[in-house]
């Protein structure tokens, strides 16, 4: 990957662009940045949890799917969270120790793992630092996209 990315040179075949185009450039690096932060995500959780792709027992889905990345509809901006599955949460933020009402026994506690904040922190200076070279990636994809027709 070629590491010395001209800024210029960026901006410039950005702006020969036209609006319609620049925001397909824009959602698709927004796409591929939010990729890195997913795919980290998903690394660190396999990490945590014995079977992340195991399937759920009352809806069918696993754990890994309830990772979840959009891009608004003006392509300004890309969100990645893990409440597409609200199970995700108690391996983030951990759990209180829970009883039973009548006995007091112990049932457990999950202990917190914080797999999603450590994949933000450890991919956040690197999405931020290839932004300018996934945005040339994205306008050559863009710009060569119609040539064979």
């Amino acid at each position: 990957m070629n590491n010395s990315v001209d800024t210029r040179q960026v901006l410039k075949m950005f702006a020969e662009l036209n609006s319609k185009k620049q925001k397909k450039v824009h959602r698709t690096a927004l796409r591929s940045a939010t990729g890195i932060l997913v795919r980290e995500t998903r690394k660190n959780f396999r990490k945590v949890v014995k079977k992340p792709n195991s399937r759920n027992r009352w809806n069918g889905r696993t754990f890994s799917s309830g990772i979840k990345s959009s891009i608004n509809r003006e392509a300004t901006e890309g969100k990645v969270h893990i409440l597409g599955d609200f199970r995700l949460k108690f391996f983030e933020l951990g759990t209180v120790e829970r009883r039973k009402r009548k006995t007091g026994a112990k049932t457990g506690r999950i202990t917190a793992r914080y797999f999603f904040k450590r994949a933000r922190e450890s991919k956040e200076k690197e999405i931020s630092n290839s932004m300018n070279s996934i945005i040339e990636q994205s306008i050559k994809k863009v710009n060569g996209q119609f040539k064979g027709r």
